[in-house]
Order: structure tokens, then C-alpha cells, then sequence
């Protein structure tokens, strides 16, 4: 955490403030009401577009580093990373009673799991020295304030329940 004091201003305000959607969403499910259909209809969206987001930084950051001859598998695994956000948001629009498993838990854990890969894929490019050495805390502190937001949304729409 000592690092995170040599990151410029802008990425902590930006960064910190991209976690006020996950925490109101999940603040918003917690109070219920019309809040709670509008955030569990905004939550999954938001975070499918931050995931696809941060994975998109990866593609970019091999282009640049690779140049022409980019590897197969840090693309491949950007264009995964980013679909199964969008996969996590078909399967909560498409849940239904009687389904053989709770399609919007599993679309949360989707979220949750996509946040937690992608910064351990980001962990493993700071230590290769692609990322300035201020960006693990900064994302280590992200990707815990997404998380904990996706999995109480999780429990306050599913219990958890299977």
C-alpha cells in the first residue's frame, strides 16, 4: 500500500469514484423498493462495462508492448474476460423460476469471478513490469470494493441460494 502514494491524483479520484456505481448499487438493493429493481437492473450492467473495460486496457497495453506480433492468448484471454460479463448480464435477464440452477446468482459469481481474474492477470503484469509499480494497491482496493459489492448484491437478491 506504501506505492499508492506515488500514483497521480487522477487515478485515484477516477478510480474511486468508478466504485460509487458498485456501492450505491448494492446499497440500493439493500434499502429495496423501486431503488432495488433500478440498481439490480444497473449494477450487472455497470459492472460488465468496467470489466470489459479493464480487460480492453490488457488488449491495449499488448499492442503497445507487442507491436505486430501480439500474443494469441493475452488477446484471447481479454475478449474471454470481457464476454463473460456480458454472459453474467444474459443469464440474470434470462433467469426463471424452475430453471435447473439460479441463473442470476451465477450471473453475479460470473461478475465477481471476472473481477478477481482480471487482477490477478493484472497482479502478474505489474510484477512483469508493464504497470507502474502504484497500480496494485490502486487496483487490489478496486477490485475488493467491486467485488464485496457484486457478492452483497448477490446475497441480498439470492440469499445465495442455489
Amino acid at each position: 500500500m506504501e506505492k499508492l502514494k506515488d500514483a497521480p491524483a487522477i487515478a485515484i479520484v477516477l478510480g474511486f469514484g468508478g466504485l460509487i456505481p458498485f456501492v450505491a448499487g448494492a446499497v440500493g438493493l439493500a434499502i429495496g423498493g423501486p431503488a432495488a429493481l433500478q440498481a439490480a437492473n444497473a449494477l450487472p450492467v455497470y459492472a460488465a462495462v468496467i470489466l470489459s473495460f479493464l480487460a480492453g486496457g490488457r488488449w491495449a497495453a499488448e499492442l503497445v508492448l507487442k507491436g505486430d506480433e501480439p500474443r494469441a492468448s493475452v488477446l484471447t484471454l481479454s475478449v474471454l474476460i470481457a464476454l463473460s460479463g456480458w454472459i453474467a448480464v444474459l443469464m440474470q435477464v434470462w433467469n426463471r423460476p424452475g430453471l435447473p440452477l439460479n441463473a442470476e446468482l451465477a450471473g453475479w459469481l460470473i461478475l465477481a469471478g471476472g473481477f478477481l481474474v482480471q487482477y490477478l492477470w493484472d497482479r502478474s503484469a505489474i510484477r512483469g513490469a508493464s504497470f507502474p509499480d502504484w497500480y496494485a494497491p490502486l487496483r487490489l482496493l478496486l477490485t475488493l470494493g467491486a467485488v464485496l459489492s457484486l457478492l452483497a448484491a448477490a446475497w441480498v437478491r439470492t440469499g445465495f441460494g442455489l
